[in-house]
């Protein structure tokens, strides 16, 4: 191995929110600070709280000047969703290897059909012959505690590095709760026995969305506000030519019951999972009823 005082690599640590991407970075950061080493760290987490992506990217050596890594530079990619992974790939050295969870965090952003279940996602790990993918959730959780799928990670990490285990063991008692470290140890230490890696594979769809619902619309009393129209998530409202809402493709209503919630003069009314009852709802004019 490499005298670990001597060592340079190019590190990108990724994820999505409340993952622990940022406590990752700043334990690999503080064992390469043990070791006299100049590190240089750049952080992407303005959208963590909202399921958005999270990034660290860690450069050391004797002397570095930037914390930003070039395409065909990186060495090593840590992953902690496997779609995050294929935003680095192109990023990967030749040599370099990628360490992926297979844990899968479809964003919000990417549920493009609520009733059918698509997804604009890519389903399938991308297939390289330098990726290592594991089953980090489940050695987290046997280790007792899921939340250290991230550590399981760096752990696998480690074994390519020439740094001391006692090293990161410091590191990590030192960054993460008291109360939680013995749990993050024995989730390191899978990680470093390279416990339950997996081959890459194909991802499921998510289950088609299934509910009732039946819409009613007392149109005496709606004044066009448009508020309905607004904030339907699958804009099934219109407002027609005399300024009261109609439907459009109501079959895609979801029953989430944002209109009749919101609506100011309670002109609405959604009714899920009631069967026939729909049908004698006093005012009449059921505009739409579900299969």
């Amino acid at each position: 191995m490499i005298d670990p005082t001597q060592m340079q690599a190019n590190i990108v640590i990724a994820g999505v929110g409340g993952q622990g991407v940022i406590l990752a970075g700043n334990i690999l950061s503080d064992v390469c600070l043990a070791y006299g080493l100049d590190v240089k760290k750049a952080e992407v987490h303005g959208m963590a709280q909202r399921g958005g992506s999270v990034s660290a990217q860690i450069r050391f050596g004797s002397e570095v000047h930037g914390a930003l890594i070039e395409k065909g530079r990186l060495d090593f990619a840590v992953a902690f969703e496997w779609a995050e992974a294929l935003r680095w790939m192109p990023l990967l050295s030749p040599e370099g290897t990628a360490f992926v969870s297979t844990q899968e965090v479809i964003p919000p952003i990417a549920l493009r059909d609520r009733v059918a279940g698509r997804v604009d996602y890519p389903l399938e790990l991308v297939h390289h012959p330098r990726i290592r993918a594991i089953d980090a959730p489940s050695l987290a959780k046997e280790a007792g505690n899921v939340k250290t799928a991230g550590v399981v990670l760096l752990g696998a990490l480690s074994m390519e590095l020439s740094f001391s285990y006692e090293a990161w063991i410091e590191a990590i008692t030192r960054r993460v709760p008291g109360k939680v470290v013995d749990v993050n140890l024995r989730a390191f230490g899978y990680g470093r026995r390279g416990k339950k890696s997996v081959a890459p594979y194909s991802a499921r769809m998510p289950e088609p969305l299934v509910r009732k619902a039946w819409l009613h619309l007392e149109e005496s009393w709606c004044k066009g506000c448009g508020i309905c129209v607004n904030v339907c998530p699958e804009r099934i409202w219109v407002l027609n030519e005399r300024d009261v809402v109609e439907t459009v493709s109501a079959e895609r209503c979801t029953g989430c019951g944002l209109c009749e919630k919101l609506c100011p003069d309670l002109a609405i009314d959604v009714l899920t999972d009631l069967g026939s009852q729909a049908l004698g709802h006093e005012g009449g004019n059921v505009l739409w009823q579900s299969n």
